[in-house]
């Protein structure tokens, strides 16, 4: 017995190591700060950086935003890599999930904040509709509250 259980803990070890340690919670408490904070945006970077989030579109489209933020924060010579690669990782949160509505907020969210010179805000007029069509689906009402602050204010 104590042959199989041993073993069995360090693969347990191991494979709770490849598990994302970043909950949708947290980073949705987290991104307004991180948008905001160069410093908290560059920790969530940091904090991203391996996770593919492939199964969880949700987290992967906050993984694009915090590119974006990265390229708010950026030398000239690096924003259109951040901005590139935030976009892809948006985009494919969208594809992978398009009825959510947290992740078309994520998506409205940041093409309402980019320079229209950079082309990604096409769906913004889709998008805020989308939202507004379907904001009941989000039974945190602290979230909810914000995504109808920020659509007020950014209109």
């Amino acid at each position: 017995m104590i042959k199989f259980l041993i073993p069995s803990f360090f693969l347990l070890l191991v494979l709770s190591s490849f598990a994302p340690t970043i909950t949708t919670d947290e980073i949705r408490r987290e991104y307004p700060k991180a948008m905001a904070d160069k410093t908290i945006c560059e920790k969530w970077y940091q904090q991203m950086q391996g996770e593919s989030f492939d199964n969880n579109p949700v987290l992967l489209a906050y993984k694009g935003g915090i590119y974006m933020g990265m390229a708010k924060f950026a030398v000239i010579a690096k924003k259109m890599t951040y901005v590139n690669n935030g976009r892809d990782l948006i985009d494919k949160a969208v594809a992978k999930d398009k009825l959510n509505v947290e992740i078309r907020f994520i998506r409205y969210a940041v093409q309402s904040k980019l320079p229209t010179a950079l082309g990604y805000n096409k769906n913004k007029t889709e998008d805020k509709a989308f939202i507004m069509a379907n904001l009941s689906q989000i039974k945190n009402e602290q979230f909810k509250n914000e995504i109808l602050k920020y659509l007020q204010e950014n209109t």
